[in-house]
């Protein structure tokens, strides 16, 4: 039987057999050869802090109580989120590939993957690794699109997981005056650093906001992105905005706040806040329908294609499957050594 990696209940990950269903007409069978998943989310999500006693309700979207408490995640529970892999199996109405065809798309990380025969791009020249950032890009690409980065601004970019250090790429591209990057972790600040950052600090050593403002003539950033999920990070992104700048964010945050002052910059600098779009689910982005999530991901196959979008050394570490519940020992005792980690099937 085929394996998968699978969440058996929260913080345990192990490897798993699994059936696959028969393949419907519009459906591909696909041999995986790489696959990917981001880890963030997956361990807030273990944490369960934003959804303790609550239910979403997706047509109010609106967290109401609960009478019983529910796991935050479905188990056993999917983990990852774009593969790579050959096709050897196609339904009977599938007219885009054949038997052969190397495709990447919104995979799990499981040794075959059944895909909607849309639901996937023709691998090409793609490099395999770059083809498994295709879901943290969407994010950072939203990130960007929707904090209204613009040539010659300066922005802040806090906590550098792969969205941020997607973002990081991306804003460079952007044509950002300045750009600086902030985490804790000395490996993800030098890789910050070689693809794009002006300047790179560690907030555990003194006040970084003080620090930005600095660098940008007392006024701060004009945009200031958090990805890390904690509030402390989000404090740190109000304070390092200027006047009248916006706040971006992307984190996935846990339980009741703490160490956010709303008092103090928040009030007296009017910022603007904004979640992305590709944080939660069930919305459209801002400038739909110009832009879908289709186009988004269309955009970021072709900039992937033209070398517009690269991202060398982001999958960090690469296992094999038995190898990869280590990983998310690593994540929580060494994490300067995950970036976001990829599997490799033989």
């Amino acid at each position: 039987m085929p394996r998968r990696l699978a969440s058996l209940r929260p913080f345990q990950v192990e490897v798993i057999e699994y059936e696959d269903p028969p393949l419907e007409p519009d459906q591909i069978l696909i041999h995986t050869e790489w696959a990917s998943g981001k880890h963030g989310t997956t361990m807030a999500m273990f944490d369960g802090g934003a959804f303790r006693g609550q239910h979403f309700d997706p047509d109010m979207r609106l967290f109401l109580p609960v009478a019983t408490e529910q796991e935050p995640v479905p188990l056993p529970g999917r983990l990852g989120t774009t593969g790579v892999g050959s096709i050897v199996a196609v339904g009977s109405r599938v007219t885009r590939w054949q038997v052969g065809d190397r495709v990447f798309g919104l995979m799990d990380i499981r040794e075959t993957n059944i895909m909607h025969e849309n639901a996937v791009w023709a691998l090409g020249e793609i490099e395999p690794t770059l083809a498994l950032c295709l879901e943290p890009a969407y994010v950072a690409f939203h990130c960007i699109r929707e904090s209204q980065v613009r040539y010659g601004d300066s922005v802040a970019i806090i906590g550098l997981g792969a969205l941020g250090l997607l973002t990081v790429r991306m804003a460079a591209a952007t044509g950002c005056e300045r750009i600086i990057a902030i985490d804790p972790l000395p490996h993800r600040r030098e890789w910050a650093a070689a693809h794009g950052a002006d300047a790179v600090f560690d907030p555990q050593e003194g006040d970084v906001a003080r620090r930005v403002h600095e660098l940008t003539d007392g006024k701060g950033v004009d945009v200031a992105i958090e990805l890390s999920g904690a509030y402390p990070a989000l404090h740190t992104a109000i304070r390092c905005a200027r006047v009248g700048g916006t706040i971006c964010s992307a984190g996935f945050y846990q339980r009741e706040a703490h160490d956010l002052w709303l008092g103090r910059e928040w009030h007296h600098n009017r910022l603007t806040m904004i979640v992305p779009h590709g944080c939660g689910w069930g919305h459209p982005p801002r400038d739909y329908p110009r832009w879908d999530e289709r186009r988004a991901y269309d955009a970021l196959v072709s900039l992937m294609r033209q070398g517009k979008l690269t991202a060398p050394g982001l999958i960090e570490p690469i296992v094999s499957l038995d190898d990869a519940p280590e990983v998310f020992r690593l994540i929580r005792a060494e994490p300067d050594r995950v970036i976001k980690y990829g599997v490799r099937f033989t």
